[in-house]
């Protein structure tokens, strides 16, 4: 690793071309530097926990075995949900039914809509 390292690294591509091998291997190694390290899975299937060998939560969470490592699995679809919720739920009590539909398809993205 270089000296100089850029506060977020992100992994991606299509599957199968070792997007989790990757990240995972960068962040003990990083870990094991002494930097504070989280690791970030946004897949609906991620396979973090058989990586690491420990359980990844929808919290920040330490990872067994390895100081300074944490992650997380943050699954879009349900933080998405909590986010509209946040947004409408305060407005229940003065728009109508229609109005608060209309705020959460303005709020959903097309790939959500699927």
């Amino acid at each position: 690793m270089t000296d100089k390292i850029t506060p977020y690294q992100v992994f991606t591509g299509k599957g199968g071309v070792g997007k989790t091998s990757l990240s995972c291997a960068t962040a003990v190694k990083l870990a094991d530097e002494g930097r504070k390290v989280l690791l970030v899975s946004t897949d609906p299937a991620s396979n973090l926990e058989d990586v690491l060998e420990s359980k990844v939560y929808d919290k920040i969470s330490p990872v067994n075995g390895i100081e300074n490592l944490f992650a997380i699995n943050i699954y879009p679809q349900v933080s998405a949900e909590e986010y509209r919720g946040r947004v409408t739920g305060p407005l229940k009590e003065i728009l109508s039914e229609t109005e608060i539909k209309k705020i959460n398809e303005g709020l959903s993205v097309p790939a959500q809509q699927k």
